[in-house]
């Protein structure tokens, strides 16, 4: 029977606690069913840094009976996410030391969104591949440079280390464990019954580009801004760097030091998050934005769109669309 700990920390997300703990609950219930047996798939508890409930970032509580000074050794610790300020947590030794030890012993670590940090901290992951929100994936890299940081994926399975995207791919993991540890038709059964189908691999659909303008350089937010305006012209860079009023080769260092894009990848991606907008909000065919966001062929500009988001413009229309929600909600 595998043993399973959710560790439940403060400002956590509620969910990435009793989700899990409620999918693996209803996998005892059908392991019994598809496995012809009595013995249940799991046990699972929540366990705290002590016997003090912790709030989670909603501020409901979370109690429990067990902490991590139990000696209880477990085959799946699951991190959870995590919200704001993820300073304190990260220097609490107490909780580092006992992922180090339950992983020493043979536990498989498994991360929720910003939980990746905490296994991070504890030393799991360096010179291993792993994943956290693409929100997080800077301020990650900042962090903890020796870590092979892949936050386009949605989840990474290193073996002894599973690290998983955002907050709800907690889902995406709980399902990945079952199989894993159990069998594809007790993940298929779980699947039914919960009505969820996390065939998800990327997080690029959902991501956003970061378009940097807190940055104190006044002549590259005034190109910026001039290009939030003209990003459907032809654009050079010695346009670029007049508007800035600098020279073209102190505009471009400048524009890289200050938004962490070359001014070409920055226009290319501001025109890629303007069509996904279009995309989103309007019934404009695909041939008609690809020319308002400043493509002639759209060939290229679907290819183009599928290297960052992970999916066609028509795909992308189909999950996003807003309109499409508003359609499926009237009589």
């Amino acid at each position: 029977m595998l043993k399973i700990a959710i560790l439940a920390l403060h400002n956590c997300f509620h969910s990435s606690v009793t989700g899990p703990f409620d999918i693996f609950s209803v996998a005892n219930l059908n392991w019994k069913k598809v496995a012809d047996t009595i013995d249940p798939f799991c046990e699972v508890r929540i366990v705290l840094p002590d016997l003090q409930p912790v709030t989670a970032f909603n501020g409901l509580p979370i109690t429990s009976t067990h902490t991590i000074n139990d000696k209880n050794q477990f085959d799946c610790i699951i991190v959870p996410a995590l919200f704001g300020d993820l300073g304190p947590v990260l220097h609490r030794r107490d909780i580092l030391n006992w992922l180090m030890m339950q992983h020493s012993v043979g536990a498989c670590v498994c991360t929720v969104c910003a939980g990746a940090f905490l296994a991070a901290a504890a030393g799991l992951l360096d010179g291993r591949r792993a994943t956290t929100h693409w929100a997080l994936a800077d301020d990650f890299r900042r962090r903890f440079p020796a870590v092979i940081l892949k936050s386009e994926k949605m989840l990474i399975d290193e073996g002894d280390i599973i690290t998983a995207g955002g907050v709800t791919a907690y889902l995406d993991l709980c399902l990945y464990l079952v199989r894993r540890f159990g069998s594809s038709t007790l993940a298929s059964s779980l699947t039914r019954t919960l009505l969820i189908d996390c065939a998800r691999q990327l997080q690029s659909p959902y991501s956003s580009h970061a378009f940097q303008k807190h940055h104190g350089d006044t002549a590259v937010k005034q190109s910026q801004n001039w290009l939030e305006e003209n990003f459907a012209k032809a654009v050079t860079i010695r346009q670029l760097a007049k508007v800035a009023g600098l020279g073209e080769r102190t505009f471009t260092r400048r524009f890289k030091k200050a938004t962490g894009d070359t001014p070409s990848d920055y226009v290319q991606m501001l025109r890629i998050e303007i069509a996904r907008k279009m995309l989103e909000t309007s019934h404009d065919t695909i041939d008609c934005i690809v020319l308002k966001v400043g493509y002639e062929d759209t060939s290229s500009f679907r290819r183009l769109f599928r290297k960052h988001t992970g999916l066609s413009p028509s795909a992308y229309r189909k999950r996003f669309s807003t309109i499409s929600f508003a359609s499926a909600e009237q009589p």
